[in-house]
């Protein structure tokens, strides 16, 4: 299973010209509201990216029971103090 997301308008830092922003991965099980998997990068570890980023990621679908699950992404732009989160709930059968 794949999944991505573009995020736009970084605060760009005017000293580094880079932004800094963390992105946090989880996905739950809706069935019992537990995390399967939780997973946070930055944009530290991910090389030259300005004020726009694609976020891409890949879950194998093998790995989880059948069900329904959410998942979460959270982006935290650290300058600007500014955070989004949006969900989507998919079905593994």
């Amino acid at each position: 299973m794949n999944f991505w997301m573009q995020v736009y308008n970084l605060t760009v830092d005017e000293k580094t010209h880079k932004p800094s922003a963390t992105f946090s991965y989880e996905v739950i099980n809706t069935a019992t509201n537990k995390s399967v998997v939780h997973t946070t990068e930055s944009t530290d570890q991910m090389g030259n990216v300005g004020d726009q980023v694609t976020l891409q990621k890949s879950l194998a679908a093998a790995n989880l029971e059948p069900g329904l699950y959410r998942i979460e992404i959270k982006v935290n732009d650290n300058i600007s103090k500014q955070t989004v989160g949006p969900t989507a709930t998919f079905a593994v059968e």
